[in-house]
């Protein structure tokens, strides 16, 4: 069951690629043993299981039909899936992030923009709570499209720092890519500089203010001022409620934590965490697709 569920997520990637235009070496004198698709979609399902490399290698030995699929003629050693996930470029995953941006085929983005952290210390949380140590954690900055819930372009940091930093380069990257028509965002993106950028590119920003309590007249900047004085649409804005929801599903079923040391390998296993989210909720709307449509027919 596990291993057709997985054959068809691997086949949504196989689309994903060809759309990213991914080459199947990345060098001609590379050792012609696996191709580049198929160490992508192996540290794919390698998120989804959530084991370490050797568990996930003893793993691919009892799947035959996923093996088969991908065209393996042995099950690679699990140092070759390691230090095939350091050696992949980030270039080549933020490709693939906006290929499925471009796979969504619609006119306009309806974006949401939030934040979330990752936890990557090797202690327990009650250790560290008890000995009084200083949890660390890696910040995802992520924009996605409310109405398909699909994660469009990230950033990652590795220091405090505020929300409002990656705000336009997130929203620039998804708007070069498909046109975005409205941006929403909680209140830690309240910043009249968030607004005046997205009204630079056409983007209607639903950001609430703060200190609602506060008169128009001593609120700062043209836009704030406006969405004190005439409101907001809060049905719109509620959508953004769907950032935390896939947040929650990424951190549910792929974990809260990254397992990396490195932060080279940190930001790569981030970025194949969404790739892997991604992947389940294209394969997800299809199977709900023919799902109603199976059921409208009989």
């Amino acid at each position: 069951m596990k291993s057709s569920r997985y054959i068809k997520m691997i086949r949504s990637m196989m689309q994903i690629l060809k759309r990213a235009r991914v080459r199947p070496y990345l060098h001609k004198t590379s050792n012609h043993m696996y191709t580049v698709w198929q160490h992508l979609i192996l540290l794919t399902l390698y998120q989804y299981e959530t084991k370490c490399y050797k568990r996930f290698t003893e793993f691919l030995k009892e799947c035959f039909g996923i093996c088969e699929y991908l065209g393996l003629s042995k099950i690679p050693h699990y140092t070759t899936i390691q230090k095939a996930a350091a050696r992949l470029d980030v270039g080549i995953l933020q490709k693939i992030l906006e290929s499925f941006v471009m796979n969504m085929k619609i006119k306009s983005v309806f974006a949401g923009i939030d934040a979330t952290g990752f936890g990557h210390g090797q202690s327990s949380y009650y250790y560290t709570k008890r000995a009084k140590l200083r949890r660390k954690f890696v910040k995802m900055s992520a924009i996605s499209d409310m109405k398909s819930q699909i994660i469009c372009a990230i950033k990652i940091r590795h220091r405090t720092r505020h929300d409002s930093i990656d705000f336009g380069p997130l929203l620039q990257k998804v708007n070069g890519i498909i046109p975005i028509d409205t941006v929403v965002a909680d209140k830690g993106y309240d910043s009249e500089r968030n607004h005046v950028e997205s009204d630079s590119l056409g983007i209607v920003s639903i950001i609430p203010p703060r200190y609602e309590n506060v008169p128009v007249y001593k609120t700062r900047g043209y836009h704030r001022k406006r969405l004190k004085r005439y409101g907001y649409d809060k049905t719109l804005y509620h959508q953004r409620n769907k950032c935390e929801t896939i947040f929650f599903v990424i951190k549910k079923m792929f974990g809260e934590n990254v397992t990396s040391r490195k932060i080279s390998t940190q930001n790569r296993e981030l970025f194949h965490r969404v790739i892997a989210y991604n992947v389940y909720r294209i394969t997800r709307d299809k199977l709900l697709i023919w799902h109603g449509f199976y059921t409208a027919c009989f």
